[in-house]
């Protein structure tokens, strides 16, 4: 039962990010169903102290299934917890952009290109907020990977921008 018991535990883990967040769970299986993420962990770790105390196949059968289901309405609430807070999560930009910019002219096009530019600014110091932020080491990775990749946009808007500007220069 000690393996069951840290089975468990390993499984209980990946709530950790959604302890402190308001959830709302499904089904007849906890006491509550609307409260912090915490309180359903606590009630899960109390159906496998109950589970562990019976003797009777019966009754153990009884609350190996209400665990099973706490499990399944937990998972099912933290997933809409998760998808909540990736929208929330999202970088929008102020600056709106016209579908077609290459086929501007460069004028027009440079102009479009430096709001890019402002744009990718603001994108890159969100996200390094979020990152001085994150609260996991996945989380720090994919951010930094994310403001390498914005970076990286950032100087090609840049030479854009250059070229751009050495092409109208000679029109002038």
């Amino acid at each position: 039962m000690k393996n069951f018991s840290q089975k468990i535990e390993r499984l209980l883990k990946k709530f950790e990010p959604f302890l402190t967040r308001q959830a709302v769970v499904s089904g007849e299986y906890f006491t509550k169903d609307k409260a912090l993420v915490s309180q359903f962990v606590e009630e899960i770790k109390q159906s496998v102290r109950l589970l562990q105390q019976q003797d009777s196949p019966e009754y153990a059968e009884v609350y190996a299934e209400k665990l099973l289901r706490q499990f399944d309405a937990l998972n099912k609430a933290v997933a809409l917890l998760s998808k909540e807070k990736q929208r929330e999560s999202a970088f929008r930009s102020a600056y709106h952009f016209p579908k077609n910019v290459h086929s501007l002219s460069p004028e027009k096009r440079l102009i479009e290109y430096r709001k890019a530019l402002r744009a990718l600014n603001d994108k890159i110091s969100w996200l390094v907020e979020k990152q001085l932020s994150a609260s996991h080491h996945d989380e720090y990775q994919q951010l930094k990977y994310q403001i390498d990749e914005t970076e990286y946009r950032k100087m090609r808007c840049l030479a854009a921008i250059e070229e751009l500007e050495e092409l109208t220069s000679y029109k002038n």
